[in-house]
């Protein structure tokens, strides 16, 4: 197995899996890695923000590619992280409803073709991928569109109006989502609050500080 973020199928590759004892993604039987970086908010954001990190891992999935008629798998390493921040709604409501999710896959390619279906995805795709209906979202509507300063350049924040079941009762919710490309990865970004919870600010400051991968 050999972990890269570009492989294409010719003799310098086959020579370069040969010799980095990976015959077994050449015959077939054993799939080829690809590994993303981690993508952390810094300490001193979550400080101003409030927010704190919840949960993380390194999820795997794994997929098949054809090149040159042959099917090979690969193996593709992600990595999450979620924040979350403690907001009260109403007199005696109080929870963790105002969440964050940051997504980090390799942008890898064998033989030209992406391995990661995260960079063909629309915004929209991408909303229900990461917050989707098991996450209690629907009527997922577009609203508009902002720059922010993140990852070394000015980049774009997609916003959303959706609506949120919790615990059995329907309110409105805010979704803002940014998927980049950077240093050989993808980093995708989810946040989802209750509309009448104005945390874009936060999610603006949340996403400047940003480091992928961490200091």
């Amino acid at each position: 197995m050999i972990r890269s973020r570009d492989a294409g199928i010719g003799i310098a590759l086959v020579l370069l899996l040969a010799t980095a004892g990976c015959i077994g993604f050449l015959t077939g039987s054993e799939p080829l890695g690809f590994a993303a970086n981690e993508t952390e908010v810094d300490d001193a954001t979550l400080d101003e923000t409030d927010y704190r990190l919840a949960d993380s891992g390194s999820p795997n999935s794994t997929h098949n590619v054809t090149v040159a008629g042959q099917t090979r798998q690969v193996v593709v390493s992600s990595e999450l992280r979620r924040y979350n921040r403690t907001v009260t709604l109403a007199e005696g409501i109080e929870g963790d409803f105002a969440r964050v999710t940051v997504f980090t896959s390799p942008a890898a390619t064998v033989g030209g073709t992406s391995v990661n279906p995260i960079g063909s995805l629309s915004d929209e795709r991408l909303v229900r991928r990461f917050v989707g209906t098991s996450s209690g979202l629907s009527n997922v509507e577009f609203r508009s569109n902002r720059s922010v300063e993140f990852l070394g350049e000015s980049r774009t924040v997609s916003e959303y109006a959706a609506t949120r079941s919790m615990g059995g009762v329907q309110t409105n919710a805010t979704v803002h989502l940014a998927t980049v490309e950077h240093d050989g990865d993808f980093v995708t970004v989810v946040a989802v609050h209750p509309e009448a919870v104005d945390e874009r600010s936060r999610v603006d400051a949340l996403l400047a500080g940003l480091r992928h991968p961490p200091a």
